[in-house]
């Protein structure tokens, strides 16, 4: 009988920093080991890692960064992308503060301009980053002052103090669904009546966690003093939606 195979799994960061002009750049290494050449910081989960503690530790191995992750991206499948082993990796949008400097398996670590971004990346690195900067295009301008990328104004008061209510620790789940779009009709709904939420991607099997058409888990957190609240919200929504 032969031995079972499985995708290693990895992780991977698109991480923003400020370039001493001002403008918005990205951190690369440069690989030591085989396949050679520039690509986004990242490497394997160890055993008992959660993506998120990966993610943070080979970011500080490879860059000499301690990153503030932002919020996962996408997850990239193809058996092809990287060409040792098939390898499965969940990227994360983070960011940080400092000067990269490369360790590990990385020669060097520099802050590179979108412009300068000309030569091929490894692995399937070019493609990530063309998919992060097409999503980006593709985001209303929500003002938000948390990524350095963004040229939005200040949050309110008002806003700071709701985004604080929104930590994790102050919530709890409420339901989950397979649709983005159902989410954000849920958390809309929610909000007309006064109830704050917050949305959350889980890792599924699919190259693009966040579709509109089913294939990305979404979890719906509420704060913890709004959960009856919520639910019986919830209960009577989906009860509207079963009697059309």
């Amino acid at each position: 009988m032969s031995e079972r195979k499985h995708p290693f799994p990895t992780v991977d960061l698109i991480i923003e920093m400020r370039l001493a002009g001002g403008q918005t750049g990205y951190v690369l290494i440069e690989r030591k080991n085989p396949p050679p050449g520039w690509a986004l910081p990242g490497g394997f989960v160890e055993y008992g890692e959660t993506l998120e503690q990966a993610a943070i530790r080979e970011a500080r191995e490879e860059t000499s960064l301690d990153v503030r992750l932002v919020q996962q991206f996408h997850s990239y499948s193809d058996p092809g992308r990287d060409p040792r082993f098939h390898t499965i990796s969940t990227v994360f949008l983070a960011m940080a503060d400092g000067q990269p400097q490369g360790g590990d398996d990385a020669g060097q670590a520099r802050i590179f301009s979108r412009e300068e971004i000309t030569f091929p990346l490894a692995f399937d690195h070019s493609q990530i980053l063309e998919d992060y900067f097409a999503w980006q295009a593709s985001q209303e301008k929500i003002p938000d002052n948390s990524f350095p990328g963004g040229n939005q104004k200040p949050l309110s008061r008002e806003a700071n103090e709701e985004a604080n209510e929104l930590q994790e620790e102050n919530l709890v789940e409420l339901t989950r669904v397979w649709s983005l779009a159902e989410a954000e009709v849920i958390k809309s709904f929610l909000g007309s009546n006064g109830l704050m939420c917050l949305l959350k991607g889980q890792i599924v099997h699919s190259i693009y966690p966040f579709t509109m058409d089913g294939l990305g888990e979404t979890l719906i957190l509420v704060l913890k003093r709004d959960f009856d609240r919520a639910r019986e919200l919830l209960e009577d929504y989906t009860t509207s939606r079963t009697d059309r």
